[in-house]
Protein backbone atom coordinates (compact mmCIF):
# COMPACT_ATOMS: atom_id res chain seq x y z
CA UNK A 1 0.00 0.00 0.00
CA UNK A 2 2.98 2.16 -0.11
CA UNK A 3 1.38 3.80 -3.41
CA UNK A 4 -1.48 4.62 -1.51
CA UNK A 5 0.63 6.27 1.23
CA UNK A 6 2.20 8.39 -1.39
CA UNK A 7 -0.71 9.32 -3.49
CA UNK A 8 -2.49 10.64 -0.64
CA UNK A 9 0.33 12.74 0.61
CA UNK A 10 1.02 13.79 -2.88
CA UNK A 11 -2.37 15.16 -3.25
CA UNK A 12 -3.28 16.50 0.80
CA UNK A 13 -4.37 19.84 -0.83
CA UNK A 14 -6.70 18.15 -2.80
CA UNK A 15 -8.12 16.16 -0.10
CA UNK A 16 -8.62 19.29 2.54
CA UNK A 17 -10.74 20.55 -0.81
CA UNK A 18 -12.97 17.77 -0.73
CA UNK A 19 -13.45 17.35 3.17
CA UNK A 20 -14.42 21.14 2.71
CA UNK A 21 -17.06 19.80 -0.11
CA UNK A 22 -18.15 17.51 2.16
CA UNK A 23 -19.30 19.71 5.46
CA UNK A 24 -20.29 22.77 2.77
CA UNK A 25 -22.59 20.00 1.83
CA UNK A 26 -23.91 18.99 5.08
CA UNK A 27 -24.51 23.24 5.66
CA UNK A 28 -26.28 23.50 2.93
CA UNK A 29 -28.26 20.48 2.62
CA UNK A 30 -29.39 20.99 6.02
CA UNK A 31 -30.30 24.72 5.54
CA UNK A 32 -32.62 24.05 2.13
CA UNK A 33 -34.18 20.82 4.12
CA UNK A 34 -35.39 22.48 7.43
CA UNK A 35 -37.02 25.01 5.48
CA UNK A 36 -39.37 22.65 3.75
CA UNK A 37 -39.91 20.72 7.22
CA UNK A 38 -39.88 23.52 10.12
CA UNK A 39 -42.83 21.69 11.10
CA UNK A 40 -40.64 19.03 12.13
CA UNK A 41 -39.14 19.00 15.65
CA UNK A 42 -35.92 17.07 14.73
CA UNK A 43 -35.37 19.14 11.55
CA UNK A 44 -35.75 22.36 13.98
CA UNK A 45 -33.02 21.34 15.77
CA UNK A 46 -30.65 21.06 12.92
CA UNK A 47 -29.88 24.62 12.24
CA UNK A 48 -26.45 24.92 14.95
CA UNK A 49 -25.36 21.73 12.74
CA UNK A 50 -25.35 23.23 9.54
CA UNK A 51 -23.79 26.24 10.99
CA UNK A 52 -20.98 24.08 12.01
CA UNK A 53 -20.59 22.40 8.99
CA UNK A 54 -20.56 25.96 7.01
CA UNK A 55 -17.52 26.94 9.60
CA UNK A 56 -15.71 23.68 9.27
CA UNK A 57 -15.88 24.23 5.41
CA UNK A 58 -13.58 27.28 5.83
CA UNK A 59 -11.17 25.62 8.20
CA UNK A 60 -10.59 22.60 5.94
CA UNK A 61 -9.84 24.71 3.02
CA UNK A 62 -7.84 27.16 5.22
CA UNK A 63 -4.20 24.92 4.46
CA UNK A 64 -5.14 26.11 0.61
CA UNK A 65 -5.17 29.70 1.92
CA UNK A 66 -2.15 29.82 4.22
CA UNK A 67 -0.08 28.77 1.24
CA UNK A 68 -0.52 31.51 -0.82
CA UNK A 69 2.81 33.85 -0.39
CA UNK A 70 0.70 36.57 1.24
CA UNK A 71 2.32 38.57 4.19
CA UNK A 72 -1.54 38.19 5.79
CA UNK A 73 -0.88 34.44 7.28
CA UNK A 74 -0.85 35.14 10.79
CA UNK A 75 -4.73 37.11 10.14
CA UNK A 76 -5.76 33.84 8.48
CA UNK A 77 -4.20 31.44 10.91
CA UNK A 78 -5.86 33.65 13.63
CA UNK A 79 -8.74 33.49 11.22
CA UNK A 80 -8.73 29.45 11.22
CA UNK A 81 -8.16 29.02 14.70
CA UNK A 82 -11.86 31.50 15.44
CA UNK A 83 -13.87 29.32 12.97
CA UNK A 84 -12.49 26.59 14.05
CA UNK A 85 -13.89 27.43 17.78
CA UNK A 86 -17.17 29.17 16.68
CA UNK A 87 -17.69 25.78 14.70
CA UNK A 88 -17.16 23.93 17.54
CA UNK A 89 -19.03 25.73 20.04
CA UNK A 90 -22.31 25.62 17.56
CA UNK A 91 -21.87 21.91 17.93
CA UNK A 92 -21.64 21.97 21.06
CA UNK A 93 -24.88 23.73 20.89
CA UNK A 94 -26.49 21.25 18.82
CA UNK A 95 -25.95 18.61 20.98
CA UNK A 96 -27.16 20.74 24.10
CA UNK A 97 -30.36 21.55 22.84
CA UNK A 98 -30.93 17.69 21.54
CA UNK A 99 -30.64 16.49 25.32
CA UNK A 100 -33.63 19.07 26.09
CA UNK A 101 -37.19 18.09 25.38
CA UNK A 102 -38.32 20.12 22.32
CA UNK A 103 -40.75 22.48 24.75
CA UNK A 104 -37.61 23.37 26.82
CA UNK A 105 -35.49 24.63 24.58
CA UNK A 106 -34.60 28.14 25.51
CA UNK A 107 -31.71 30.36 25.36
CA UNK A 108 -29.75 28.47 28.10
CA UNK A 109 -28.76 26.27 25.97
CA UNK A 110 -27.19 27.88 23.90
CA UNK A 111 -25.64 29.88 26.85
CA UNK A 112 -24.08 26.78 28.10
CA UNK A 113 -22.27 26.22 24.27
CA UNK A 114 -21.53 30.03 24.91
CA UNK A 115 -19.80 29.54 28.29
CA UNK A 116 -16.54 26.84 27.18
CA UNK A 117 -16.38 29.15 24.12
CA UNK A 118 -16.13 32.10 26.23
CA UNK A 119 -13.75 30.34 28.09
CA UNK A 120 -11.83 29.45 25.51
CA UNK A 121 -11.28 32.71 24.28
CA UNK A 122 -10.06 34.08 27.42
CA UNK A 123 -7.22 31.43 27.89
CA UNK A 124 -5.93 32.76 24.50
CA UNK A 125 -6.12 36.38 24.89
CA UNK A 126 -4.52 35.54 28.57
CA UNK A 127 -1.74 32.99 27.01
CA UNK A 128 -0.99 35.94 24.42
CA UNK A 129 -1.04 38.48 26.89
CA UNK A 130 1.58 36.14 29.02
CA UNK A 131 3.86 36.05 26.12
CA UNK A 132 3.58 33.02 24.69
CA UNK A 133 4.41 32.60 21.37
CA UNK A 134 2.11 32.71 17.88
CA UNK A 135 2.42 29.37 16.96
CA UNK A 136 1.82 28.19 20.36
CA UNK A 137 -1.22 29.79 20.92
CA UNK A 138 -2.57 28.56 17.51
CA UNK A 139 -1.53 25.12 18.31
CA UNK A 140 -2.85 25.17 22.21
CA UNK A 141 -5.95 26.78 20.51
CA UNK A 142 -6.55 24.58 18.40
CA UNK A 143 -6.27 21.32 20.62
CA UNK A 144 -7.90 22.60 23.29
CA UNK A 145 -11.11 23.58 21.45
CA UNK A 146 -10.63 19.59 19.63
CA UNK A 147 -10.79 18.51 23.20
CA UNK A 148 -13.58 21.17 25.27
CA UNK A 149 -15.93 21.22 21.95
CA UNK A 150 -15.35 19.05 19.36
CA UNK A 151 -15.64 16.36 21.66
CA UNK A 152 -18.41 16.29 23.67
CA UNK A 153 -20.07 17.70 21.43
CA UNK A 154 -19.78 14.62 18.91
CA UNK A 155 -20.67 12.49 21.89
CA UNK A 156 -23.54 13.99 23.27
CA UNK A 157 -24.83 14.87 19.97
CA UNK A 158 -24.84 11.47 18.67
CA UNK A 159 -26.74 10.14 22.02
CA UNK A 160 -28.73 13.07 22.17
CA UNK A 161 -30.29 12.81 18.66
CA UNK A 162 -30.55 9.16 18.97
CA UNK A 163 -33.05 10.18 22.15
CA UNK A 164 -34.55 12.92 20.11
CA UNK A 165 -35.47 11.12 17.40
CA UNK A 166 -37.39 8.40 19.69
CA UNK A 167 -38.81 11.09 21.53
CA UNK A 168 -40.26 12.88 18.57
CA UNK A 169 -40.94 10.73 15.56
CA UNK A 170 -43.85 8.05 15.47
CA UNK A 171 -43.26 4.74 15.25
CA UNK A 172 -44.44 3.65 12.06
CA UNK A 173 -42.05 6.62 10.26
CA UNK A 174 -39.42 5.62 13.00
CA UNK A 175 -38.91 2.59 10.46
CA UNK A 176 -38.24 4.67 7.49
CA UNK A 177 -35.94 6.77 9.33
CA UNK A 178 -34.16 4.92 11.45
CA UNK A 179 -31.60 3.12 9.00
CA UNK A 180 -30.54 6.81 7.86
CA UNK A 181 -30.24 8.12 11.61
CA UNK A 182 -28.25 5.47 12.76
CA UNK A 183 -25.38 6.25 9.99
CA UNK A 184 -25.48 10.20 11.55
CA UNK A 185 -25.55 8.56 14.97
CA UNK A 186 -22.36 6.73 14.18
CA UNK A 187 -20.91 9.45 12.32
CA UNK A 188 -21.29 12.29 15.07
CA UNK A 189 -19.40 9.46 16.80
CA UNK A 190 -16.45 9.22 15.07
CA UNK A 191 -16.45 12.85 14.40
CA UNK A 192 -15.93 13.33 18.07
CA UNK A 193 -12.61 10.82 17.93
CA UNK A 194 -11.59 12.34 14.19
CA UNK A 195 -12.13 15.60 14.75
CA UNK A 196 -12.40 16.17 18.65
CA UNK A 197 -9.55 13.92 20.09
CA UNK A 198 -7.02 13.26 17.23
CA UNK A 199 -5.92 16.73 16.17
CA UNK A 200 -2.06 18.39 16.30
CA UNK A 201 0.11 16.76 17.98
CA UNK A 202 1.68 18.56 21.35
CA UNK A 203 3.88 17.94 23.97
CA UNK A 204 0.75 16.97 26.62
CA UNK A 205 -1.30 14.00 26.77
CA UNK A 206 -3.03 12.92 25.20
CA UNK A 207 -1.85 14.77 22.36
CA UNK A 208 1.83 13.28 21.97
CA UNK A 209 0.33 10.10 21.92
CA UNK A 210 -2.88 10.10 20.00
CA UNK A 211 -2.92 12.95 17.11
CA UNK A 212 -3.00 13.21 13.51
CA UNK A 213 0.88 12.27 13.07
CA UNK A 214 0.28 9.23 14.49
CA UNK A 215 -3.17 7.77 12.83
CA UNK A 216 -0.98 9.32 9.24
CA UNK A 217 2.11 6.82 10.37
CA UNK A 218 0.41 3.94 11.48
CA UNK A 219 -2.43 4.03 8.31
CA UNK A 220 -0.98 6.01 5.74
CA UNK A 221 -4.16 8.06 5.66
CA UNK A 222 -4.34 11.85 6.14
CA UNK A 223 -6.57 12.87 8.89
CA UNK A 224 -8.57 15.09 6.31
CA UNK A 225 -9.93 11.88 4.15
CA UNK A 226 -11.54 10.38 8.23
CA UNK A 227 -13.23 14.07 8.82
CA UNK A 228 -14.29 13.97 5.20
CA UNK A 229 -15.74 10.78 5.52
CA UNK A 230 -17.39 11.77 8.32
CA UNK A 231 -19.05 15.05 6.57
CA UNK A 232 -20.09 12.89 4.41
CA UNK A 233 -21.94 9.99 6.40
CA UNK A 234 -23.75 13.13 8.39
CA UNK A 235 -25.31 14.51 5.59
CA UNK A 236 -26.67 11.15 3.74
CA UNK A 237 -27.99 10.28 7.23
CA UNK A 238 -29.73 13.48 8.05
CA UNK A 239 -30.81 14.55 4.24
CA UNK A 240 -32.45 10.89 3.49
CA UNK A 241 -33.88 11.05 7.33
CA UNK A 242 -35.62 14.37 6.68
CA UNK A 243 -36.64 13.60 3.08
CA UNK A 244 -38.54 10.01 3.86
CA UNK A 245 -40.00 12.01 6.61
CA UNK A 246 -41.64 14.55 4.11
CA UNK A 247 -42.28 12.05 1.80
CA UNK A 248 -44.83 10.47 4.03
CA UNK A 249 -46.06 13.76 5.61
CA UNK A 250 -46.52 14.86 1.45
CA UNK A 251 -48.66 11.26 1.43
CA UNK A 252 -50.58 12.16 4.28
CA UNK A 253 -51.70 15.45 2.75
CA UNK A 254 -52.53 13.92 -0.22
CA UNK A 255 -54.51 11.11 1.14
CA UNK A 256 -56.17 13.80 3.81
CA UNK A 257 -56.76 16.21 0.43
CA UNK A 258 -58.32 13.03 -1.44
CA UNK A 259 -60.58 12.55 1.53
CA UNK A 260 -61.64 16.04 1.76
CA UNK A 261 -62.31 16.31 -1.69
CA UNK A 262 -64.66 12.85 -1.14
CA UNK A 263 -66.59 14.45 1.86
CA UNK A 264 -66.84 17.83 -0.69
CA UNK A 265 -68.02 15.67 -3.48
CA UNK A 266 -70.89 13.48 -1.89
CA UNK A 267 -72.61 16.96 -0.03
CA UNK A 268 -72.21 18.28 -3.82
CA UNK A 269 -74.24 14.41 -4.62
CA UNK A 270 -76.52 14.50 -1.44
CA UNK A 271 -77.48 18.53 -2.14
CA UNK A 272 -78.43 18.18 -5.84
CA UNK A 273 -80.10 14.85 -5.02
CA UNK A 274 -82.27 16.62 -2.24
CA UNK A 275 -82.88 19.37 -4.26
CA UNK A 276 -83.73 18.19 -7.81
CA UNK A 277 -84.34 13.92 -7.55
CA UNK A 278 -85.57 13.73 -4.07
CA UNK A 279 -88.14 16.65 -4.50
CA UNK A 280 -88.96 15.21 -8.23
CA UNK A 281 -89.97 11.63 -6.13
CA UNK A 282 -91.80 13.36 -3.23
CA UNK A 283 -94.32 15.51 -5.58
CA UNK A 284 -94.84 12.42 -7.77
CA UNK A 285 -95.93 10.71 -4.32
CA UNK A 286 -98.22 13.46 -3.42
CA UNK A 287 -99.91 13.44 -6.93
CA UNK A 288 -99.95 9.18 -6.66
CA UNK A 289 -101.85 10.32 -3.00
CA UNK A 290 -103.92 12.49 -4.45
CA UNK A 291 -105.61 10.14 -7.51
CA UNK A 292 -105.59 7.62 -4.66
CA UNK A 293 -108.45 10.04 -3.02
CA UNK A 294 -109.88 11.28 -6.30
CA UNK A 295 -110.22 7.80 -7.73
CA UNK A 296 -114.16 7.08 -5.60
CA UNK A 297 -115.63 10.55 -6.92
CA UNK A 298 -113.69 11.93 -9.61
CA UNK A 299 -112.20 9.15 -11.96
CA UNK A 300 -111.35 11.59 -14.78
CA UNK A 301 -109.33 13.74 -12.42
CA UNK A 302 -107.38 10.83 -10.93
CA UNK A 303 -106.53 9.49 -13.87
CA UNK A 304 -105.15 12.62 -15.17
CA UNK A 305 -103.17 12.87 -12.22
CA UNK A 306 -101.77 9.46 -12.44
CA UNK A 307 -100.40 10.27 -15.58
CA UNK A 308 -98.89 13.40 -14.84
CA UNK A 309 -97.30 11.38 -11.80
CA UNK A 310 -96.02 8.50 -14.21
CA UNK A 311 -94.81 11.22 -16.49
CA UNK A 312 -92.94 13.14 -13.68
CA UNK A 313 -91.63 9.64 -12.66
CA UNK A 314 -90.21 8.79 -16.01
CA UNK A 315 -88.64 11.89 -15.93
CA UNK A 316 -86.75 11.23 -12.73
CA UNK A 317 -85.28 7.70 -13.99
CA UNK A 318 -83.97 9.80 -17.27
CA UNK A 319 -82.24 12.39 -15.00
CA UNK A 320 -80.86 9.43 -12.53
CA UNK A 321 -79.78 7.49 -15.35
CA UNK A 322 -78.44 10.53 -16.88
CA UNK A 323 -76.72 11.27 -13.17
CA UNK A 324 -75.36 8.17 -13.22
CA UNK A 325 -73.64 8.56 -16.32
CA UNK A 326 -71.87 11.91 -15.16
CA UNK A 327 -70.80 10.17 -12.56
CA UNK A 328 -68.92 7.70 -14.50
CA UNK A 329 -65.68 9.87 -14.71
CA UNK A 330 -63.27 6.76 -15.63
CA UNK A 331 -61.45 7.44 -18.92
CA UNK A 332 -60.47 4.09 -20.51
CA UNK A 333 -56.80 3.53 -21.73
CA UNK A 334 -57.86 1.20 -24.65
CA UNK A 335 -57.21 2.68 -28.20
CA UNK A 336 -59.68 5.45 -29.55
CA UNK A 337 -62.34 2.59 -31.28
CA UNK A 338 -62.50 -0.01 -28.29
CA UNK A 339 -62.64 2.84 -26.11
CA UNK A 340 -65.31 4.94 -27.93
CA UNK A 341 -67.25 1.41 -28.00
CA UNK A 342 -67.23 1.46 -24.10
CA UNK A 343 -68.34 5.01 -24.17
CA UNK A 344 -71.15 4.34 -26.59
CA UNK A 345 -72.14 1.15 -24.64
CA UNK A 346 -72.34 3.08 -20.95
CA UNK A 347 -73.82 5.79 -22.92
CA UNK A 348 -76.50 3.55 -24.22
CA UNK A 349 -77.63 1.55 -20.59
CA UNK A 350 -78.02 4.64 -18.96
CA UNK A 351 -79.90 6.51 -21.47
CA UNK A 352 -81.32 3.88 -23.65
CA UNK A 353 -80.91 5.72 -26.94
CA UNK A 354 -79.98 3.82 -29.84
CA UNK A 355 -76.34 4.62 -30.43
CA UNK A 356 -74.20 3.71 -33.71
CA UNK A 357 -69.77 3.31 -33.55
CA UNK A 358 -68.72 3.98 -37.43
CA UNK A 359 -65.04 3.58 -38.31
CA UNK A 360 -63.63 4.93 -41.61
CA UNK A 361 -59.90 4.40 -42.63
CA UNK A 362 -57.32 2.84 -40.87
CA UNK A 363 -55.53 3.63 -37.79
CA UNK A 364 -52.26 3.92 -39.19
CA UNK A 365 -51.07 6.51 -36.65
CA UNK A 366 -50.47 6.07 -32.87
CA UNK A 367 -51.98 8.62 -30.65
CA UNK A 368 -50.58 8.97 -27.16
CA UNK A 369 -52.77 8.10 -24.05
CA UNK A 370 -53.03 11.58 -23.22
CA UNK A 371 -54.20 12.66 -26.61
CA UNK A 372 -56.56 9.76 -26.51
CA UNK A 373 -58.01 10.91 -23.47
CA UNK A 374 -58.34 14.13 -24.24
CA UNK A 375 -61.03 12.34 -27.00
CA UNK A 376 -63.03 10.49 -24.57
CA UNK A 377 -63.58 13.15 -22.45
CA UNK A 378 -64.90 15.06 -25.27
CA UNK A 379 -66.92 12.34 -26.48
CA UNK A 380 -68.00 11.56 -23.12
CA UNK A 381 -69.02 15.85 -22.56
CA UNK A 382 -70.94 15.88 -26.35
CA UNK A 383 -72.52 12.82 -25.10
CA UNK A 384 -73.82 14.42 -22.09
CA UNK A 385 -74.95 17.40 -23.75
CA UNK A 386 -77.34 14.93 -26.27
CA UNK A 387 -78.33 13.28 -23.03
CA UNK A 388 -79.41 16.47 -21.00
CA UNK A 389 -80.60 18.67 -24.04
CA UNK A 390 -81.31 17.29 -27.65
CA UNK A 391 -84.17 14.88 -26.42
CA UNK A 392 -82.83 13.07 -29.41
CA UNK A 393 -83.65 9.21 -29.94
CA UNK A 394 -80.52 8.09 -31.89
CA UNK A 395 -77.00 9.18 -31.58
CA UNK A 396 -74.34 8.58 -34.28
CA UNK A 397 -69.77 8.45 -33.53
CA UNK A 398 -68.20 8.34 -36.63
CA UNK A 399 -64.41 8.00 -36.56
CA UNK A 400 -62.45 8.66 -39.51
CA UNK A 401 -58.81 8.20 -39.77
CA UNK A 402 -57.11 10.56 -42.58
CA UNK A 403 -53.86 11.03 -43.39
CA UNK A 404 -53.06 14.13 -41.48
CA UNK A 405 -55.50 14.02 -39.03
CA UNK A 406 -58.39 11.85 -37.59
CA UNK A 407 -61.96 12.82 -37.47
CA UNK A 408 -64.85 12.84 -34.63
CA UNK A 409 -68.05 13.15 -36.11
CA UNK A 410 -70.79 13.21 -32.89
CA UNK A 411 -74.59 13.44 -34.45
CA UNK A 412 -77.88 13.10 -33.34
CA UNK A 413 -81.74 13.57 -34.08
CA UNK A 414 -82.70 15.75 -31.83
CA UNK A 415 -84.35 19.07 -31.93
CA UNK A 416 -81.06 21.19 -32.43
CA UNK A 417 -80.58 25.14 -32.22
CA UNK A 418 -81.22 27.94 -34.43
CA UNK A 419 -77.70 28.86 -34.41
CA UNK A 420 -74.55 27.11 -33.25
CA UNK A 421 -73.52 27.97 -29.77
CA UNK A 422 -71.18 30.62 -28.96
CA UNK A 423 -69.90 30.24 -25.31
CA UNK A 424 -72.24 27.22 -24.25
CA UNK A 425 -72.31 26.03 -20.83
CA UNK A 426 -69.78 23.84 -19.17
CA UNK A 427 -69.20 21.22 -21.07
CA UNK A 428 -69.20 22.93 -24.40
CA UNK A 429 -66.44 25.39 -22.48
CA UNK A 430 -64.58 22.24 -21.71
CA UNK A 431 -64.79 20.44 -24.95
CA UNK A 432 -63.12 23.65 -26.54
CA UNK A 433 -60.30 23.86 -23.81
CA UNK A 434 -59.74 20.03 -24.85
CA UNK A 435 -59.90 20.65 -28.44
CA UNK A 436 -57.10 23.39 -28.19
CA UNK A 437 -54.64 21.23 -26.36
CA UNK A 438 -55.31 18.54 -29.23
CA UNK A 439 -54.00 21.39 -31.27
CA UNK A 440 -57.42 20.30 -33.14
CA UNK A 441 -60.38 22.40 -34.26
CA UNK A 442 -64.19 22.26 -33.04
CA UNK A 443 -66.94 22.80 -35.52
CA UNK A 444 -70.53 22.60 -34.47
CA UNK A 445 -73.42 22.40 -37.27
CA UNK A 446 -77.35 22.58 -36.45
CA UNK A 447 -80.26 23.47 -37.42
CA UNK A 448 -84.00 23.48 -35.68
CA UNK A 449 -85.43 20.23 -35.41
CA UNK A 450 -82.76 18.53 -38.10
CA UNK A 451 -80.37 18.20 -34.57
CA UNK A 452 -76.59 18.63 -34.06
CA UNK A 453 -73.17 17.26 -35.25
CA UNK A 454 -70.28 18.25 -33.62
CA UNK A 455 -67.04 17.73 -35.42
CA UNK A 456 -63.57 17.68 -33.81
CA UNK A 457 -60.56 17.60 -36.09
CA UNK A 458 -57.14 16.21 -34.42
CA UNK A 459 -54.29 16.51 -36.92
CA UNK A 460 -51.21 14.00 -36.20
Amino acid sequence: MTWLRDFLAAHRLMLALLQGQAFFTLGLSITFLTRRSARLEVARGLAPLAAFGFCETLVAWSPIMLTLPITAAPMLAWLRLLLLGIGYAFLLAFALQTQAPPDKRQGKWWAFAGGPFALWLTGLAVARLAGVSLEQVWLGGEVAARYGLALPGGLLGAWGLRRQTYRTIEPERLLLVKPYLRVTWFALGFLALFGGLIGPAAPFFPANWLNQETLLRATGIPISVFRGLCGVAITYGVVRALSAVLSEIELWLESVERRHALAHERERIGRELHDGIIQSIYAAGLMLEGSRHSIPDEPEAARVQLTRAIGSLNQTIQDIRRYIFDLRGEMPDDDLEVGLGKILKDFYINTLLETELVVEGEDTYVLGTERRRHIFQIAREALTNVARHAQARRVEVRLRYGVNALQLCISDDGVGLSEPPVNGGHGLRNIRERAHLLDGTLDINTAPNKGTTLILTVPY
